[in-house]
């Protein structure tokens, strides 16, 4: 092989390299991975304000309760000497009567609050099962998705290592000033130096080159550049 097909192979490894390195960069299962972690974060912090909610409302359904089992505590001692002929003050009466009343609103309207607080927490139990198999669903497939990331990351790292071995290998090849004009011509022609000679046409920009410097590059000996975009011409057949 000569120095200009070594070119031309060596071209063709750093292609794959760079296609290796966008790929690992552009992974398309990392965008979804991103996504389901954003939508991940934005269901725990609703499953978590849901569970506050649930706990502060059994708080309240509890004390509403206890003051309930008050209430009628204090109803059922009014109600037995109000009834029981243990008063018979006719004021005293009446203010005990007054103030039985009191208490009997008062439970009725703790009664209404407390049920009032099961039914929002029977719907709100419902509501949060649901979110949490709805985030230990996405949860499960957020580890599965990390998973083939993994791997793929894995097999194109590993593939990239080879391709680079192989790479430097053919590089040591080369001369290094024939190395050093390759590497810039890289730069100056996005990403293409060498190209084959098609015919009697450039491959890289499709001019038709003059006879003589297909002739010069048919050997592979030297290093004949198209006189249109200076690209190194590889005479492949």
């Amino acid at each position: 092989m000569t120095d200009v097909q070594s070119l031309l192979e060596l071209q063709s490894l750093d292609m794959r390299r760079q296609e290796l390195e966008r790929a690992l960069r552009e992974l398309p299962v990392q965008k979804e991975i991103d996504e389901l972690e954003g939508v991940l974060a934005t269901w725990r912090a609703s499953l978590a304000d849901m569970n506050a909610r649930l706990a502060r409302l059994r708080k309240e359904q509890k004390e509403g309760e206890w003051t309930i089992k008050e209430t009628s505590a204090s109803i059922d001692a009014i109600s037995k000497k109000l009834y029981g002929g243990l008063v018979t003050n006719p004021r005293e009466i009446e203010g005990m009567q007054g103030k039985l009343g009191m208490l009997q609103a008062s439970k009725t309207r703790l009664e209404d609050q407390v049920l009032g607080y099961m039914e929002e927490i029977e719907l709100l139990e419902s509501e949060t099962k649901a979110m949490g198999a709805r985030v230990d669903e996405s949860a499960a497939r957020l580890e599965e998705l990390k998973k083939a990331r993994d791997a793929e990351v894995g097999r194109l790292t590993s593939e990239l290592a080879g391709v680079t071995r192989e790479r430097d290998t053919l590089a040591s090849t080369i001369s290094g000033a024939l190395l050093a004009k390759y590497e810039q011509l890289l730069k100056d022609r996005g990403g293409v130096a060498v190209v084959p000679v098609c015919g009697s046409t450039c491959g890289g920009c499709h001019v038709v080159l003059p006879t003589f410097l297909v002739t010069l590059a048919k050997p592979n000996n030297a290093v004949v550049r198209c006189e249109n975009c200076g690209r190194i011409l590889c005479w492949v057949g």
